[in-house]
């Protein structure tokens, strides 16, 4: 019998795709790779909370065989979320003076300025309007720009840029996209060193680089992989949990008559939608038996984060949006040493933009049907194209 073929599609936009369900009670399954390969892919929960802290499965790419011939002879295409200890985690605590619960605290009101512009603008464009280009991609944007250091003439630029990366539909356009943002993130790079200034880039270079304890070419990686992450996932996230609210009355009525489930919604959202489908991999360090599959070394490993937040075993009616669930330990963000360092910075993005739309347009409202709205199913990260609103 052959295998699966991965990727997999949603057929329902609510949901992961089926299959997963169907190979959840085998345990480890083996799909078959569009290059011809084949990989184990993880399914349930515990399956998929496992393997995201256990040694024994490796992040590095160099170990997952991946051909490097196409790139420059000194290019460097890893950053640390995709080393393992102990240099993971060395680079990992460079950047996390930047997401402490301090600096989050300090970054709120700046978010929430940012947040009160973008509504300010909203209400005087003419409707229906496009919400996800308008606020959802707009405020993870700006923040993580402001963060880094990108002049805000080229916030568009690195979003277009950042969203091609992270398809799957045409590689050669990614690949093209990768190299641009490379070659524009040396020239901020090069300016920051000749003229520090108050952002993330101009601390990492003062503080790491000139002490040596972080390499110049690993910088470049560093910031690559924060730009990225750091507004892709957020927009979507965004996006879809304002389309929760615009679909599920019963959640939006909780939400204003208790503005205090704003953190039980957020977490739900982050579960429910699970946005990052398709980019969690490792690769078998050693030979052993993992939940009763016997796994050689060098055997790539799929943790589907999807399937996980939807496994029935740890979350009751999967499928349903339910503010009640209480120890929400859904994986969105991965577990253990590879937590995403981002985390309480998206969080709070997510809280604030919600409850600020839902403060200032408590009519909005999705102008057509869920079936009219284009899902961006062939790209690392789950998500939407447009979301027509009105009010």
């Amino acid at each position: 019998m052959a295998n699966p073929a991965y990727p997999m599609t949603r057929q329902c936009p609510m949901s992961p795709p089926p299959t997963y369900a169907e190979l959840r009670e085998q345990g480890p399954a083996k799909v078959d790779l569009p290059d011809g390969g084949w990989a184990w892919l993880l399914t349930s929960y515990d399956d998929v909370r496992q393997a995201m802290n256990d040694p024994r499965f490796s992040s590095d790419d160099e170990k997952m065989g991946r051909a490097r011939t196409e790139l420059p002879p000194n290019e460097n295409l890893n950053s640390f979320w995709r080393m393992d200890e102990p240099e993971h985690g060395r680079q990992r605590h460079m950047m996390m003076t930047e997401f402490t619960a301090k600096r989050i605290k300090e970054w709120r009101p700046r978010i929430q300025k940012l947040v009160d512009e973008l509504l300010d603008r909203l209400e005087t464009l003419p409707r229906p309007l496009d919400l996800y280009s308008e606020f959802a991609l707009a405020l993870p944007t700006q923040v993580i720009a402001q963060l880094l250091g990108v002049p805000q003439q080229d916030y568009r630029t690195f979003a277009e840029q950042s969203r091609t990366i992270l398809s799957l539909d045409k590689p050669e356009e990614s690949w093209a996209a990768y190299y641009e943002m490379n070659a524009y993130l040396n020239r901020l790079i090069a300016s920051r060193e000749r003229e520090p200034q108050d952002d993330l880039i101009s601390r990492l270079i003062t503080d790491r680089v000139q002490s040596g304890e972080l390499s110049r070419e690993d910088l470049l990686p560093m910031v690559r992989f924060i730009l990225v992450s750091g507004y892709e996932t957020t927009t979507s996230q965004i996006a879809l949990s304002a389309l929760t609210l615009m679909t599920n009355p019963e959640v939006r009525a909780q939400l204003i008559e208790d503005p205090e489930r704003i953190t039980a919604f957020v977490e739900e959202s982050l579960r429910f939608w699970s946005v990052s489908q398709d980019n969690v991999l490792r690769v078998v360090d050693q030979d052993m038996t993992f939940s009763g599959t016997a796994m050689t070394a060098g055997e790539l490993v799929i943790l589907a984060v999807p399937a996980a937040n939807h496994d029935a075993k740890a979350f009751p009616d999967p499928e349903r949006f339910d503010l009640e669930r209480g120890d929400n330990r859904h994986v969105a963000f991965g577990f253990g040493t590879h937590l995403c360092a981002g985390a309480s910075l998206a969080r709070r993005e997510v809280e604030i933009a919600i409850t600020s739309l839902l403060s200032r347009l408590p009519d909005i409202r999705l102008v057509g049907k869920i079936d009219d709205l284009t899902f961006r199913q062939k790209s690392l990260v789950y998500g939407l194209e447009r979301l027509p609103v009105t009010w």
